[in-house]
């Protein structure tokens, strides 16, 4: 299969095989086209601001990542059943196939965190290559996650958790299933905003202390159904962290030795190159003689 490259300026190339089918993965033409109008819904929307995109992807391409879970739960993912949540998620991308692996790493490519950057007005925001708490999430009948605020701080890297994004998977997925995102503001009697897990639907939102959000109602769905997510977490550099970052440090070296170095840098690479070929040369003819 062959397919077009369509980078962040709407150009077109033609790539052929998984390279194509990685081109196709993400429509950057209409995310620039749409730009300006997702912005103003993701910061007029409450109860925080957010954006909910339907049909954005290809539908073939989100059906190859849903056919990457696994049928039995691997031995490197991580099975949740604790007194806030029931659900199974891939522990970043170890363990993930090579299909949804890519769709993934596109949803962190430096285009679409551009596009990120102008629509959320964050403009330092960045990847995790590590995808902690990101990848792909399941639950299954029963499954739920209770209303809260995610972490914040990365556990090993300087970065500050900024944006969650949630493209969900699962095909003619009913409303009467439950699986709804809630968007609750802190104290308040009731969400903010309820968003069905439709396939082929994007939500991006902002990470703080309070925005909160879940799924707090098990699932109904029937026992061989299950609500599929893939999720990406966009952050920013800790500055605190930065700051403790050592700058290289140079051994004190010999006043003779910076003299060569500084004459040594004021005499052009070429004539380096011509000194060492005519060593090279007398070499062989010594050896030669």
């Amino acid at each position: 299969m062959s397919s077009a490259h369509q980078d962040i300026s709407g150009a077109t190339r033609p790539l052929p095989g998984f390279d194509g089918e990685v081109a196709r993965m993400v429509p950057f033409a209409r995310l620039v086209a749409e730009r300006q109008a997702i912005a103003g819904r993701y910061r007029a929307a409450r109860p925080y601001p957010h954006v909910v995109l339907d049909g954005l992807f290809d539908p073939h391409v989100l059906d190859r990542v849903a056919a990457d879970f696994p049928d039995a739960t691997p031995p490197d993912w991580v099975q949740y059943d604790t007194a806030n949540e029931i659900k199974r998620t891939s522990r970043g991308l170890i363990g993930v196939p090579a299909y949804a692996n890519a769709f993934l790493w596109q949803l962190c490519s430096e285009p679409f965190l551009e596009w990120l950057r102008e629509v959320t007005g964050i403009e330092d925001l960045v990847a995790d290559p590590m995808f902690h708490g990101g990848g792909l999430h399941e639950s299954f009948r029963g499954g739920w996650l209770n209303i809260h605020a995610d972490w914040t701080q990365h556990p090993h890297l300087p970065l500050v958790r900024r944006l969650n994004l949630i493209v969900y998977l699962s095909r003619d997925w009913r409303e009467e299933w439950g699986g709804a995102l809630e968007l609750w503001q802190p104290g308040a009697d009731a969400a903010g905003a309820r968003l069905a897990p439709l396939f082929n639907r994007a939500v991006l939102f902002p990470t703080t202390s309070e925005t909160l959000h879940g799924f707090p109602d098990a699932l109904r769905c029937p026992a061989d159904r299950s609500r599929r997510s893939a999720s990406v977490f966009y952050w920013s550099p800790d500055p605190e962290a930065v700051k403790q970052g050592a700058p290289i440090t140079f051994l004190p070296g010999r006043r003779r030795t910076r003299i060569r170095a500084f004459a040594r840098s004021l005499v052009p690479p070429i004539a380096f190159q011509l000194r060492d070929g005519l060593r090279s040369a007398v070499g062989r003819l010594r050896r030669t003689a």
